[in-house]
């Protein structure tokens, strides 16, 4: 699969953490995993996670990871996980 076709089967699912709180079909942005990755480096296209504006920029988002995980008790890589999850099934 290229990267361009898994991206937008990513970005299909809608917000994942959305829907693990109960409310589908959230349309989304995809968020490109930084774990592990330095400044300067480029995210893997492989290594994205749909989620809404408001999980993604907004206040206490996924972009301010420390209140992201106070809130949710989640980080990129549980985002990430259940976003391989649902993709493939």
């Amino acid at each position: 699969m290229t990267p361009k076709a898994w991206k937008a089967k990513v970005a299909a699912l809608g917000c994942i953490l959305c829907e693990d709180l109960g409310f589908p079909e959230t349309p989304a942005n995809l968020h490109h995993v930084r774990e592990g990755q330095g400044m300067s480096q480029r995210a893997s296209d492989f290594l994205v996670i749909p989620l809404c504006q408001a999980h993604h920029q907004g206040n206490g988002g996924i972009h301010d990871p420390q209140e992201f995980y106070r809130r949710y008790r989640m980080d990129e890589l549980d985002l990430l996980a259940m976003t391989i999850e649902a993709a493939v099934q």
